[in-house]
């Protein structure tokens, strides 16, 4: 496994495995299949509704605690210390863990100034390693960054072969914060899987087009969490460190740039009702 060192001196795994919409009943398999095959870097979310099942395949998997890297996100929409201490007392329950390896602010609505030194203060305490935001964009990241004692450490958004979010990385690299995709496969959109580009630059190192995709990603510095519940798709997806893309290949890639979200979820603050962004 490849690690990234996050601006407060932190290491997570380039990749890892998303937990979005699976099932609670299913959640615990899917990542204790996941951790068996070398992943160790685990993202779920209080949305998600199976931080239960993360927590409970964190105990039972037989690898240490701290080799594991976990995240999640608090709920959206908390307007007071009071509401975000409530959503982040819910998320550790729910996990039941000492302690959060990353734990982000979801979406920017509510008041994202008052969630975020909420989480200063825990993060100060030890209840978190490290902690970043979601989905925050250049007209919304400001909000965090000009009334923060810690910078984020991470800004998750979406990002894949598609939508390659190139101003981000660029917006993002004074903060000295990491950006790490969601989605990385487009959700499978578009023919993603089949894309004549990738396909041709896979056959040249024996990959599929969801290993180039994602080796993309990694090559672009940016840490994914592919989401699966297949275990030869976890296998197949972790397999990206025995190549490296040319930069005759990172060009031809760089072309499927849209330049456009594919997902249907906001992309930039400006699609939210700004009465919700304070």
């Amino acid at each position: 496994m490849v690690y990234k060192t996050l601006n407060n001196g932190v290491k997570i795994p380039m990749i890892g495995i998303g937990v979005y919409n699976i099932p609670e009943r299913d959640t615990q398999r899917v990542v204790e299949e996941a951790v068996s095959v070398g992943y160790r870097n685990i993202d779920t979310a209080a949305m998600y509704y199976n931080e239960r099942g993360v927590g409970d395949a964190v105990r039972s998997c037989g690898v240490p605690r701290e080799e594991l890297f976990v995240t999640t996100k608090i709920c959206d929409s908390c307007y007071t210390r009071e509401q975000t201490l409530r959503s982040v007392d819910h998320s550790i329950h729910e996990l039941r863990l000492d302690y959060v390896d990353l734990m982000l602010i979801h979406w920017p609505v509510g008041n994202p100034t008052t969630m975020w030194q909420t989480l200063e203060e825990l993060y100060k305490k030890g209840l978190f390693r490290a902690i970043g935001v979601s989905n925050f964009y250049p007209n919304t990241f400001p909000k965090i960054a000009a009334h923060s004692e810690v910078m984020p450490a991470v800004n998750q958004c979406e990002t894949h072969v598609l939508y390659q979010q190139r101003k981000m990385l660029d917006y993002l690299k004074p903060y000295n914060v990491a950006l790490e995709a969601w989605s990385p496969l487009a959700e499978g959109r578009h023919g993603i899987i089949k894309n004549p580009t990738l396909v041709r630059i896979g056959e040249k190192y024996g990959k599929t087009a969801a290993q180039i995709a994602l080796k993309f990603l990694i090559q672009n510095d940016i840490i994914i969490i592919p989401k699966t519940t297949r275990i030869e798709r976890m296998k197949e997806n972790i397999q990206l460190f025995d190549f490296t893309l040319s930069e005759e290949d990172l060009n031809e890639i760089h072309k499927l740039d849209t330049g456009h979200n594919v997902t249907g979820w906001p992309s930039d603050a400006l699609k939210y009702n700004p009465m919700t962004l304070i």
